[in-house]
């Protein structure tokens, strides 16, 4: 009993720094290339060694931290190249995830859907709103979907991917780019329950992420998941 109790308490822990890490290094508190000491880390937090290791450990499972030689692990870089990978496979199995998962929310999970809009609407005008609030509400509005789906291996691999979006967000005003019409327009496939309008209108919220980095690629992974996205911002440009 005291066993398993002590398993559960060093699983709390790994999950805690985990969590804390992992929130530093998306909101830019943890800069690209900055050393994680294994040492310092585990003082600041008053926990032993292997916590801190283990969180790391999952942090390179993520792609957030890399180790380099002769430096240990450090917050890996945002690459535009990796980034447009990314973006391709979070179009594809994010419209996979919502289609599963649009027919099968509760009432309780489309109110909260509802409610975090408002929040989002409330929060526009907030200072903080693009470095965080918005990247945590709508990670949540989301992933209520995600998770309806009932597929634990794509929902973690959504989970993953996410944490790049993440990134890339805190360095660009999301005020005005038209999520809140697209998270509308998925919202109300939910509520119908149609998983075609629901997949769809994801797998376009996810691409206006590359319009609003720069123009879409005319070549590669990214160019061809775009040229199956149904949206006129993309129209012709594939076409190069």
């Amino acid at each position: 009993m005291g066993e398993t109790k002590g398993l559960r308490s060093a699983r709390r822990m790994t999950d805690e720094v985990l969590g804390i890490l992992h929130a530093r290094i998306v909101d830019s508190i943890l800069a690209p290339g900055e050393k994680l000491d294994i040492e310092a880390i585990a003082r600041e937090f008053s926990v032993s060694r292997t916590p801190v290791r283990e969180a790391v450990l999952q942090l390179e499972s993520l792609g957030l931290v890399e180790r380099l030689p002769y430096r240990g692990s450090v917050v890996a870089a945002l690459s535009e190249e990796n980034l447009d990978e990314v973006t391709a496979l979070r179009v594809a199995l994010e419209g996979l995830a919502a289609e599963l998962g649009a027919p099968r929310l509760t009432p309780l999970e489309l109110a909260r859907m509802r409610a975090i809009l408002v929040e989002l609407d409330e929060a526009t005008d907030a200072p903080d709103f693009s470095l965080g609030r918005f990247n945590t509400l709508n990670r949540e509005f989301h992933r209520i979907i995600y998770a309806a789906a009932g597929a634990p291996v794509l929902l973690r691999l959504i989970d993953q991917l996410g944490a790049a979006a993440d990134r890339l967000r805190l360095h660009s005003d999301v005020r005005g780019s038209g999520a809140d019409s697209q998270h509308r327009e998925i919202l109300d496939a939910c509520e119908r329950g149609d998983s075609a309008s629901a997949g769809e209108a994801t797998r376009r919220h996810v691409a206006q992420l590359v319009q609003s980095r720069h123009a879409p690629p005319a070549h590669g992974l990214l160019a061809r998941t775009l040229a199956s996205v149904s949206t006129p911002t993309f129209e012709g440009v594939l076409a190069r």
